[in-house]
């Protein structure tokens, strides 16, 4: 059971980290993926920078948990996972974006793995 839950762990945080690398060597398939435009100038380095470190940070904080099972490490992906879904429904319901309810419901999914994961593949402290 303990191995089956690493491996479900295990995948999203290399996704993640692929992700924030694909924003580091292929910004324009990146952007793409997630339904926006690659952005010119100042908002280019910003667009990039910023979401390569949310999701390299965010596969590295899961993979640091998994590693160290100290459940410290999760917390913060949670966090990330959860301030992005609170964030996405305050951008539908105040600022007139489309709802993304498959984004919003993989988040979910992942922040509940995390959830489970912290209490289950860790040292008790």
């Amino acid at each position: 059971m303990k191995s089956v839950l690493r491996l479900l762990v295990a995948l999203p945080g290399v996704l993640f980290v692929v992700i924030g690398l694909r924003w580091l060597v292929d910004p324009s398939t990146a952007a793409a993926q997630f339904g926006m435009p690659l952005l010119d100038g100042l908002g280019r380095s910003s667009q990039i920078g910023d979401l390569s470190s949310f999701f390299l940070t965010l596969g590295m904080l899961i993979l640091i948990a998994l590693i160290t099972a100290q459940r410290v490490w999760y917390y913060p992906a949670i966090m990330l996972l959860s301030f992005t879904v609170l964030g996405r429904l305050l951008a539908w319901l105040i600022h007139d974006a489309t709802l993304a309810i498959e984004m919003i419901a993989v988040e979910l999914i992942v922040t509940c793995l995390l959830l489970f994961a912290s209490r289950t593949l860790t040292e008790r402290e």
